[in-house]
């Protein structure tokens, strides 16, 4: 019963990390709004970091800036930072509770096969 409930709660636990995953690659593929010019910004993976380090023709350069200086990385960030340990916890969890189920069934068998 022990080894059942060490597998759970190591699922349970990974299952946590990869929500904070999600949300970290969520905040990362997904465009935005800027908030003070209502500039559509795009998803910081297809973002041109061209447009925010040289002046070009037009808007680009400082719709560039004001998107880059919008976007919230604390929270993507502290959500990897928080996986991490997670991952590490479920992980030994259900790494433990997978090894003591299987060393139980080997010790059945051996019992089995001496009688």
């Amino acid at each position: 019963m022990r080894a059942g409930r060490l597998q759970g709660w190591g699922i349970g636990v990974l299952v946590c990390a990869s929500l904070f995953w999600a949300y970290a690659a969520w905040q990362v593929f997904t465009p935005y709004d800027s908030t003070y010019n209502a500039v559509d910004c795009p998803a910081p993976v297809n973002s041109e970091p061209r447009d925010v380090y040289f002046e070009g023709p037009g808007y680009a350069h400082e719709d560039a800036l004001q998107c880059a200086s919008d976007r919230n990385w604390p929270k993507p960030l502290a959500a990897l930072v928080l996986s991490v340990p997670l991952s590490a916890i479920g992980t030994a969890l259900l790494t433990a509770g997978t090894v003591s189920v299987r060393l139980r069934r080997h010790d059945e068998m051996l019992l089995r096969a001496q009688e």
